[in-house]
């Protein structure tokens, strides 16, 4: 694999670090004419929708610094805009805009700000710069976006109602909405695919060109319904094991879509585990074990050769938690990759 270079590591510390802040967003002001008088309004984009908000008189001296405050953030925003052309440029992976549409949406409603994690390939492809190598195009091929939550109190506000105190943007709204109207932000289409209980909320959404968003939940007990209901968002989430382990401690990330959408992704050792869990746990699905293999691989490479105390700490506990369910499928997965338990002990173990 390609490392990528020192300089360049450090671009995208800068755009994770300002993401994370969540000081800039790019939000546009205009001028409207009614009756005579200019008035100032602000549009913002989010995903395929616009939502324009008023912001107040243009000869009003504290709207006028409100729109000041809000075109220099958003010219701001827009050098990250650059700073991810320039990795673009060095071959390292950005979204592709179905899937930039929609993290961009569950961004902007507070969805990663409050306690979900981006897992599956969707997080595979922010993993390039933080392990310091291109990761190969392979593995990043996905139809879908799988989002986690360790919580099932998860909410979004509206319009995200921390962006608009920091905009300054008057929000009339406070109250929160479902995710399925969330989405369809990204796209009109989006719609909750039924479950077999027909008063369950749903835990999939679909839109009219296949592409899928699904929730995701840690098994808590055997008395798990599934899907598991996310009253807030009008959604379910389908519990699952190892999910747990997975999503604990997230990191934060970038991903490379418009001018950076702010994400938290598992850490890259234990996403790279937990692939090496769940491919022996693929019974007839040959295309999706293949896949999960070829990441974990990927990972393992460029985690040896940047951050092995990382990938040591995280198989030894995963192995550490019981041998059925845990140690022999890691160990299987290893043996299928060529690799061993013994020759990824850190040295002088």
């Amino acid at each position: 694999m390609q490392r990528i270079a020192p300089s360049l590591l450090t671009v995208y510390a800068d755009l994770v670090q300002s993401l994370a802040a969540g000081e800039d967003s790019t939000v546009s002001v205009y001028a409207q004419t009614q009756k005579g008088k200019r008035y100032l309004y602000a549009v913002r984009r989010e995903g395929a929708d616009r939502k324009s908000t008023y912001i107040g008189p243009e000869d009003d001296a504290e709207a006028a610094a409100r729109a000041a405050e809000i075109t220099a953030s958003t010219a701001r925003a827009k050098a990250r805009r650059t700073a991810i052309s320039a990795l673009r440029s060095a071959r390292i992976p950005v979204l592709e805009p179905e899937l930039g549409r929609v993290l961009e949406v569950v961004e902007a409603g507070g969805l990663f700000r409050n306690g979900a994690v981006l897992v599956g390939t969707g997080a595979f492809q922010c993993y390039s710069p933080m392990v310091g190598h291109i990761l190969p195009a392979a593995g990043m091929g996905t139809r879908d976006v799988d989002l986690a939550t360790a919580s099932l109190a998860l909410s979004a506000g509206r319009r995200q109602r921390e962006a608009r105190a920091r905009d300054r943007i008057a929000d009339e709204s406070g109250e929160t909405e479902s995710l399925e109207l969330l989405l369809k932000r990204a796209d009109p289409t989006f719609t909750g695919l039924p479950t077999l209980d027909r008063k369950a909320f749903p835990s999939r959404f679909r839109n009219a060109d296949g592409f899928l968003v699904e929730m995701l939940v840690p098994i808590r007990s055997r008395n798990d319904t599934n899907p598991m209901p996310i009253p807030a968002l009008k959604a379910g989430a389908i519990p699952l094991q190892h999910l747990g382990w997975l999503i604990e401690n997230p990191v934060p990330a970038a991903a490379l879509y418009g001018t950076g959408i702010f994400v938290r992704v598992p850490q890259p050792a234990r996403y790279a585990v937990h692939k090496l869990l769940i491919a022996q746990k693929r019974i007839g699905d040959v295309s999706k074990k293949t896949k999960d293999l070829l990441q974990a691989k990927a990972l393992i490479e460029a985690l040896v050769a940047l951050d092995p105390a990382a990938l040591f700490d995280a198989l030894d506990d995963a192995r550490g938690r019981g041998v059925n369910g845990w140690e022999k499928p890691v160990n299987v997965s290893l043996a299928a990759l060529g690799l061993s338990p013994e020759t990824l002990e850190p040295a002088g173990a």
